[in-house]
């Protein structure tokens, strides 16, 4: 079916832009604007406004309206051109190109761009531009190139040509000869911008979109449903003619972003009365919504693993694109005769179905595990069932997975776009229009809920497979092309009942070094002021510190120099040497371990996050979508002090005062033969285990020893017992730390030995001691400087070593990466964290023996740890055997999900080996996002899933 920009006429121009009209009056302008060149406008965002628009009414008014040659250059990441140059073999390029000696420093900046000489000069602000490669390789080339050469002028068409030439260049003897012409000859700012282009950084930054509208009040729009930057400007000549808008809808083979859902902000029960408000409806609408009984109903949906996916049909013709627009009919397939999906698909859609678009996931499916694998498997398995159609070698046959599309979507049908119809029509006219290919192309099934119990129930569902996660929809939801929807919400695992949920935050101010740390703010909505609430120098690649600089590049003030006003920025005890007002910063995506719930002065905001870690920069969100200060209020009243640390998942008050912690009819049976322990109570915790023979000794053997000796055994804390009491463990469980809270101090096990070993009771030493909230009463003229005992004997393996005390500790800990720097100590990566290693081999031992030595504890207890780890050789040479363990964990887990109100259930993170390879490398607790053990099959069985 045609469509209105199928065939759009190129425009004329009066004569031909050249470019340094686009370095003159776009690029330096604009690059110059910063706190100093205001001049009489208001703020940096009104002078570049100031700038394109100028801009545009030259180019309108002296050259034409056939600006597309000069917006593949203005927007050089939408041009299509991909010449596979990065900044690394850019810089070799040139060093080729001018042959540059190795002994030189210009030759030591380019060949190691991003290395270790960048790292080392990054100095308090980049006064110098290092990490600026243009502006570095235009300084370089100005001192290198022939000074008899004269610059030549270029036009715009002239760029686009060799930059098409560049384009279609494989090897670097060709890519040189199109450049050093280039090179040689144009102007240094010119050079610099090109080197821009060639890089594909932008150059608007946010002002790309600012820069369309300024073209044509519809030109973000249509560039948001087609994609096609030529057909956008091009179609869109004359700003006071308006494009009707029921033309600006989606239609087959233009790619358009698809609509996203948000994460859960509220509680289940806000949620549901929110999504179970009703709008009035046409006749027609309302009779189909009571027929399918959706009153007071919303639907959930498995949140898969896989790659998001727009799948256009028009006849025969197909094409398929990823959320972030790529093509990948290529892989899939283009028609009914080639490609890993589409072959299969001839008998997928009703004859009077044409032309459709419809949104979903694909998947990668092993049909021999009757499982989804992870995302990771998808790309490999699509080429090699691809592969299969081309040869009769039968070497793809042993991998035995290919490409599964789960459609859950439908956006156009045969010219009519279906966008702004109720997400119920929308589903019920899905089921009609598909014919499901088992396990190749389905609809993905949705449940029709109507409670919290719903909620919980698919949840367990999820956490029982691991399975990606929830989405939440309301039934009337339209969807909205390339933006996020408040009525699709999205839930994971990791966030569904605990703090760790990714945070939008906004950067306020930096604290420079080796690895620079970024202060970000919470905006407080009562004076519109943004509060200083944590630093992060985690996760951030060498391109996204360089990203994050050149955004906010001319927009940092130092501190010393100007302190910000109260209603802009409000720091606490700790002010960053350089801070940005919020308006002209961006937005990072940190993921934190815990919330401090202690009262500190050190940010204004009064708390702060521990462990964060930067996702991503989001140049998709403003700093008015980010969390408020009031909103994170609410969040630090849900969740506890460290949601990380050592917990049960399920025990409540009353539950402690129930704990069965030892078999009472076994122990009594235990004949009493000396009175040694007879003035003592004893609380066995846990069990004894010899660091050096790795002997175990149960919590019921020592229990029978302590019975043995005349000790007194109790399973509760009251006035009469706590002066005579002693907890004895080795292990800090969630109830040590409140005997800690309450005064009562943590003895080793060995005590209990030693003390049978000499027939008398023994004073108490750091020796014995576990934990204690006073070190003094048990050093001060007991022990040497070295915390040795003057009269107990230490072997040479159980030699004591100078320790910080729990509150030196503690206060170690709360100090932020910048402060550690790069001396940070390895020694307490795993502090406070426990493990459970999946399997008993010797490689699982040695795992866990790694995480021990950087402090890590190992436990048996899956709902008091905070990950489970899967051994990598294991997985890889005992891989049914592992997929069973892990399977029979997650189903546990499931089943202890608890949902009471104020009780929490922690759902420990299942990851890879790899995950702990990446926290020592990096110092850090990395996100396990990115190492997660994959789910074994579709947690939402069809049999339960259906639509009425």
């Amino acid at each position: 079916m045609p469509f209105f920009l199928d065939n759009v006429p190129t425009p004329k121009n009066n004569l031909e832009p050249s470019y340094r009209f686009l370095n003159d009056e776009l690029f330096i302008k604009l690059d110059a604007v910063n706190k100093q060149t205001l001049g009489e406008f208001k703020n940096i965002s009104d002078k570049k406004a100031y700038i394109i628009n100028s801009f545009i009414q030259q180019f309108k008014l002296h050259i034409g309206n056939d600006i597309y040659p000069s917006a593949r250059l203005i927007f050089p990441d939408k041009a299509g051109r991909l010449y596979y140059i990065k900044d690394i073999v850019l810089a070799r390029l040139i060093i080729k190109m001018y042959s540059i000696p190795k002994d030189s420093d210009d030759y030591s900046m380019l060949y190691n761009w991003k290395l270790q000489y960048q790292k080392t000069k990054r100095f308090t602000v980049d006064q110098h531009k290092l990490r600026d490669l243009p502006l570095q390789a235009a300084r370089i080339i100005s001192n290198r190139r022939n000074y008899m050469n004269e610059t030549h002028e270029f036009s715009v068409a002239d760029i686009n040509a060799k930059l098409d030439a560049l384009n279609l260049a494989k090897k670097s003897a060709e890519q040189i000869e199109i450049l050093k012409p280039l090179f040689d000859t144009l102007t240094i700012p010119e050079l610099r911008w090109l080197i821009h282009i060639i890089l594909k950084k932008t150059i608007l930054g946010f002002f790309e979109n600012y820069f369309l509208n300024s073209w044509h009040p519809d030109a973000s729009r249509l560039y948001s449903i087609c994609n096609n930057l030529q057909k956008t400007v091009n179609y869109l000549v004359d700003p006071n003619t308006r494009v009707d808008p029921n033309l600006l809808t989606v239609h087959p083979f233009y790619p358009f972003k698809p609509q996203l859902a948000q994460k859960l902000s509220s509680s289940y029960a806000k949620l549901i009365k929110d999504f179970q408000k009703i709008t009035d409806m046409e006749p027609q609408m309302q009779t189909l919504f009571d027929k399918l009984d959706l009153k007071d109903k919303f639907y959930i949906e498995e949140k898969m693993d896989g790659d998001r996916m727009v799948l256009h049909k028009e006849g025969p013709h197909f094409k398929f694109y990823s959320r972030r627009l790529k093509d990948y009919s290529f892989l899939y397939g283009e028609n009914y005769e080639f490609g890993s999906l589409t072959k299969y698909l001839t008998e997928a859609f009703p004859g009077n179905v044409d032309s459709v678009i419809l949104d979903g996931e694909m998947v990668a499916y092993d049909y021999v595990r009757k499982a989804i694998l992870p995302f990771g498997t998808l790309k490999s398995s699509a080429i090699q069932e691809s592969v299969r159609q081309y040869t009769i070698i039968d070497q793809y046959e042993q991998q035995s997975s290919y490409p599964y599309f789960l459609v859950f979507d439908i956006l156009y049908l045969n010219g009519r776009n279906l966008t702004n119809y109720p997400l119920f029509f929308r589903k019920n006219i899905l089921n009609k229009v598909i014919r499901p290919i088992p396990n190749r192309f389905e609809i993905h099934d949705s449940r029709i809920s109507s409670s919290i119990e719903d909620i919980k129930r698919a949840i367990r569902e999820i956490v029982g497979s691991r399975s990606e996660g929830l989405v939440l929809k309301h039934t009337q939801s339209k969807y909205h092309i390339g933006y996020r929807n408040l009525k699709w919400i999205k839930l994971k695992p990791e966030y569904l009942e605990k703090f760790g949920e990714n945070l939008d935050l906004v950067v306020i101010g930096k604290v420079p070094g080796v690895k620079n740390s970024y202060m970000t703010g919470l905006r407080n909505e009562t004076d519109g002021s943004y509060y200083s609430f944590c630093m992060c120098a985690n996760g951030f690649t060498n391109e996204e510190f360089d990203k994050i600089e050149r955004i906010t590049h001319g927009k940092w003030i130092k501190t010393k120099d100007q302190i910000p006003s109260k209603s802009v920025i409000q720091f606490g005890t700790k002010q960053p040497p350089w801070w940005i007002n919020p308006r002209d910063s961006l937005v990072l995506e940190i993921k934190a371990r815990s919330i401090d719930a202690q009262s500190e002065k050190t940010f204004a905001v009064g708390s702060t996050l521990h462990n964060m870690y930067c996702r991503r920069i989001r140049t998709d969100k403003n700093i008015d979508e980010c969390i408020s200060m009031q909103e994170y209020f609410q969040l630090k009243e849900k969740f506890s002090t460290d949601v990380l640390k050592s917990q049960s998942a399920a025990l409540k008050r009353k539950q402690l005062h129930n704990l069965d912690l030892f078999n009472e009819s076994t122990i009594k049976k235990q004949r009493v033969e000396s009175n040694l322990f007879a003035r003592f109570n004893f609380m066995i915790v846990s069990d004894k285990l010899d660091p050096i023979t790795g002997e175990r000794t149960s919590r019921e053997e020592l229990m029978k020893l302590v019975k043995k000796y005349g000790g007194n055994l109790i399973n509760a804390v009251d006035v009469l017992t706590a002066d005579r009491m002693l907890v004895i463990t080795e292990k800090m469980l969630p109830l040590c730390e409140s005997f800690i809270n309450r005064g009562i101090d943590l003895i080793k096990p060995n005590w209990i030995f030693e003390c049978i070993n000499r027939g008398t009771i023994l004073q108490l030493e750091p020796f014995f001691i576990f934990s204690t909230s006073n070190w003094d009463k048990y050093t001060v003229g007991k022990v040497d400087q070295f915390g040795d005992s003057y009269i107990i004997y230490n072997s040479i393996t159980e030699l004591s070593i100078p320790r910080l005390s729990d509150s030196e500790l503690r206060g170690a800990r709360k100090l932020h990466m910048h402060e550690w720097g790069d001396q940070r100590p390895k020694l307490y990566l795993f502090l406070d964290t426990n493990f459970f290693v999946v399997g008993d081999t010797m490689s699982a031992k040695f795992l866990g023996q790694r995480i021990m030595r950087y402090t890590g504890e190992i436990t048996k207890d899956i709902n008091g740890c905070s990950y489970i780890v899967v051994p990598i050789y294991d997985d890889e040479k005992n891989r049914i055997e592992t997929l069973d363990a892990v399977n029979k964990i997650s189903s546990k887990i499931s089943e202890g999900l608890l949902f009471d109100e104020g009780s929490f259930t922690r759902i420990p993170f299942i990851v890879t080996e790899k995950f702990i390879d990446q926290c020592i490398k990096e110092n850090c607790i990395v996100d396990p996002e990115d190492y997660k053990y994959y789910q074994k099959q579709i947690s939402f069985s069809k049999k339960s899933f259906a639509i009425n």
